[in-house]
């Protein structure tokens, strides 16, 4: 098995949901329910950063890997 930084941030997310074990009825359930908390992960993460930046904007971070969206979720 590859580490969480070779992979994409599709593949963590099912990665994610296979290891809580859950139901394969409701699997798609929470992925939606994944994607969405990363989704709002990323806008906390923005706006935390528009907060501090002398600007008061800030660039979304960059999902690039499924570490990033491990430790964002």
């Amino acid at each position: 098995m590859s580490n969480a930084l070779g992979i994409g941030p599709a593949v963590m997310i099912n990665r994610i949901v296979d290891r809580t074990d859950t139901p394969a009825d409701a699997q798609m359930a929470k992925v939606a329910e994944l994607r969405m908390d990363l989704e709002l992960a990323v806008d906390a993460a923005q706006a935390a950063d528009a907060r501090v930046s002398p600007t008061g904007e800030a660039d979304a971070p960059v999902i690039s890997s499924g570490a990033v969206v491990d430790r964002l979720i």
